[in-house]
């Protein structure tokens, strides 16, 4: 217990530590101004500034790359701390400048410390950021302290953290926001491939090697070392090498992370690990190539930003949030689908990116990094604008749904499980052609194939059965449903086939004379696809309904699919009725029967109550035997449990009991294994075979054998009842029930067989033939 006090206690203390650099890093920027000049000093010995940030106080007071300074706070420059140590202006109030040969004075006494064009990109966002990720960090720390890759994914968001929000104190030269924001830069990839490497641990897959980690982890701690040595020890403008070094070491870092990943990809890339790779590298490739290839490695190459850090660095925010999505919902984006939209996208902004461009070209003139950037900005602007358009569906809402062709198509598959029969079906799908097209006349028509006859089904008046012969009888019969036929009076849709004829949709011209369009074309194709599998439905239902209907008024069997899924229906029935008899018919009554004890245990009552009270607790006693038993026979207890044999004890002991003849059951040596639909229609021919012995023979003795052999199962029964009179067999034998036995057993491709002599006495035979 004292022992986790202290570790409770040293997470608090180590908490409160990294809270409080956090908050000193902001109040730098809240209270010291961001002046954003870079100088160099030149071979005449002249303060050249070198560079001039677009959201400091140098570049709103105008002062230009080129400009020499001439003195700062009444000192020469080389005097001034901040160029000393880094070759960038900082931490003054009076500084004089000569622009285009003009000595200009500025005094920043009475400035205020926050400008607005740094306080969102140093201090507002920076902030937030670190708020997030610190508790996210701390988050995953709590939870999953055991868990090595947790703790290095917690050490990676804090890192990131504190590099967001040392940057703009950094930029003021601040020693210790110089040596954070370094140290953080270097460590966010050496980290990141260390998560990696755990995290893929638990894939039994070996990223990368510990060697080639200590390596990584000793040449940015090297570089650190060079950054911190010239906080103490100052070397001017040189300093501008080392951060050029520390942005290399980032790069290297991250392109390292990519190849291994790629790599690996290649290797599992026919394995279940291929989602996983994929995954990690579209994160790595969107958080870290903007900042990469637009900012550091310019900067380090041509020292220019194509794009400033604070735009390219909010890219960084996109992997700890990747990550924690992967973590809170274990789940993996689809990349591939990503990739397909992505490369859709690039294409059509690439064309035009260039088209305006090319435009641009020819009436404006810009730098070379100019047209990089606005290049850059049309491109990304052009690709949000598509996936937006995609995402959120702009066009069907600014234009309305009518043209929608998606939604219509969505709208019409959801209202087909609502249709009853064809009419309203055909009544739908014209409703619904209609109601997007620009038609005045829909029809759906029978084609006869041998009599070439046209009968209307539904809808407008159609054309002539002269054009309709001339244009549709050659054409249409080699199509499939959803194929179509170009008229001259519009378009004729195959929609269903049938021995005898076509069936057919039937489109009239648009009403402004247009063609179809090719969106139009195919969404009527789906629409006659969708209507052709219903109508097949609709046929095989009218055809199991006829079978029904013969089977019905004929006398005849009905087929043994039919006959299979209609017991099993019944049977599902049964096995409801007893759920709902059981919890509540029976739970109701046992409720009151429990109230009547209740009421009787009062010794106040009188004789005479107690009496008819006493009465109504025998008769729902005997109510609720009733419904034990009834919910018995609807479904057999145990059937599935204890198997066939046992069931069938149970069963025949229930009738020993309440019956006045004799019951035998010979099941040795039965040992098949049995599904439970066999199981159930072997269960039901015993319970009608008993009922009936109750009920109607008559009989004395009862005797069952139940027995396997090769594949097959046998049930043999016989009683000396009254047996069937061959004047009344037929009708007797319906109602006992004997029919309902044999079509069982035919259900199941069984045979019985039915024995009965003059002198009375009914004997059966069954087999069930297992597959």
């Amino acid at each position: 217990m004292q022992i986790h006090r202290q570790s409770t206690r040293t997470i608090l203390l180590v908490g409160m530590a990294i809270v409080a650099i956090a908050f000193y890093l902001s109040y730098v920027t809240i209270t010291e101004p961001y002046v954003g000049l870079n100088v160099k000093k030149d071979e005449q010995g002249d303060w050249v500034v070198t560079n001039v940030d677009p959201i400091g106080w140098a570049s709103e007071e105008g002062i230009e790359k080129g400009d020499k300074i001439v003195d700062l706070n009444g000192i020469p420059p080389g005097a001034h701390r901040s160029i000393r140590k880094f070759g960038v202006i900082d931490n003054f109030s009076k500084i004089k400048v000569i622009q285009d040969g003009v000595m200009e004075k500025y005094d920043v006494e009475d400035q205020e410390p926050i400008l607005s064009s740094t306080l969102l990109y140093h201090t507002v966002i920076p902030a937030l950021v670190f708020i997030v990720l610190f508790t996210f960090s701390a988050f995953i720390y709590m939870k999953k302290r055991d868990d090595r890759a947790a703790l290095m994914f917690s050490a990676f968001l804090l890192v990131v953290g504190y590099g967001y929000i040392s940057a703009g104190a950094s930029a003021r030269t601040d020693d210790l926001a110089r040596f954070i924001n370094g140290l953080s830069l270097l460590l966010v990839p050496a980290l990141f491939l260390h998560f990696l490497s755990h995290y893929f641990k638990r894939y039994a897959i070996k990223l990368v090697s510990r060697r080639m980690l200590v390596s990584l982890y000793t040449i940015n701690l090297f570089i650190v070392g060079m950054d911190t040595y010239s906080i103490f020890i100052p070397i001017g403008d040189r300093y501008s090498l080392i951060r050029q070094l520390q942005l290399f070491g980032f790069s290297f870092g991250i392109f390292l992370c990519l190849y291994i990943l790629i790599t690996r990809y290649i290797s599992y890339r026919k394995t279940t690990h291929k989602a996983v790779f994929q995954n990690m590298i579209f994160g790595i490739v969107i958080s870290f190539l903007p900042f990469i290839l637009l900012t550091a490695m310019p900067s380090t190459i041509i020292g220019i930003d194509i794009i400033p850090a604070s735009i390219t660095s909010v890219f960084l925010l996109f992997l700890p949030l990747f990550f924690l999505y992967l973590i809170l919902s274990n789940r993996l984006f689809d990349i591939d689908f990503i990739n397909s939209r992505i490369r859709y996208y690039s294409f059509l902004s690439l064309v035009f990116t260039v088209l305006i461009l090319g435009i641009l070209v020819v009436a404006t003139s810009f730098t070379v990094v100019q047209w990089i950037r606005i290049a850059i900005l049309l491109y990304v602007s052009f690709g949000l604008l598509f996936y937006l358009e995609d995402k959120l569906h702009i066009r069907p809402k600014l234009f309305g749904e009518k043209f929608n062709y998606q939604v219509s198509l969505d709208r019409f598959s959801k209202d087909l499980p609502k249709l009853l029969n064809r009419d309203e079906l055909d009544d739908r799908l014209i409703e619904e052609v209609k109601s997007v097209l620009p038609v005045n006349r829909v029809s759906l028509v029978k084609y006869g194939k041998d009599t070439w006859d046209v009968k209307e089904i539904k809808g407008d008046e159609t054309i002539s059965v002269i054009a309709l012969r001339e244009n549709v009888d050659k054409r249409i019969r080699m199509k499939a449903p959803g194929d179509y036929v170009k008229i001259h009076q519009g378009m004729c849709f195959l929609v269903s086939e049938s021995n005898d004829a076509l069936y057919l949709l039937w489109v009239d011209q648009k009403v402004n004379h247009t063609p179809f369009n090719e969106d139009e074309r195919y969404w009527l194709q789906m629409l006659a696809h969708y209507t052709s599998i219903v109508y097949e439905n609709f046929q095989l239902i009218e055809g199991v309904t006829e079978e029904l209907k013969r089977s019905m008024y004929q006398n005849t069997d009905a087929p043994l699919w039919l006959s299979r899924l209609l017991f099993n229906l019944s049977e599902k029935e049964r096995a409801r009725l007893a759920s709902d008899l059981h919890d509540e018919a029976l739970q109701e009554q046992l409720v009151w029967y429990r109230k009547i004890e209740a009421m009787m245990d009062d010794k106040e009552m009188p004789n005479q109550f107690e009496e008819e009270l006493s009465e109504v607790k025998e008769g729902l006693l005997g109510v609720v035997q009733q419904i034990r038993e009834t919910c018995t026979f609807l479904r057999p207890p145990f059937l599935r449990e204890t198997g066939i044999v046992e069931a069938l004890s149970q069963l025949m002991d229930y009738y020993r009991m309440r019956s006045d003849y004799q019951v035998d059951f010979h099941s040795e040596g039965f040992g098949a294994s049995l599904d439970h639909e066999h199981s159930l229609a072997i269960y039901r021919v015993v319970q009608e075979l008993l009922n009936n012995a109750s009920k109607h023979s008559g009989a004395s003795f009862v005797e069952f054998e139940l027995k396997s052999d090769h594949g097959m199962i046998v049930l043999n029964y016989k009683d000396n009842g009254v047996g069937l009179p061959d004047q009344n067999k037929q009708d007797l034998s319906k109602g006992m029930g004997l029919t309902g036995i044999r079509q069982r057993v035919r259900s199941l491709e069984g045979h019985v067989e039915f024995l009965s002599s003059d002198e009375g006495g009914l004997e059966l035979s069954m087999a069930l033939f297992m597959e």
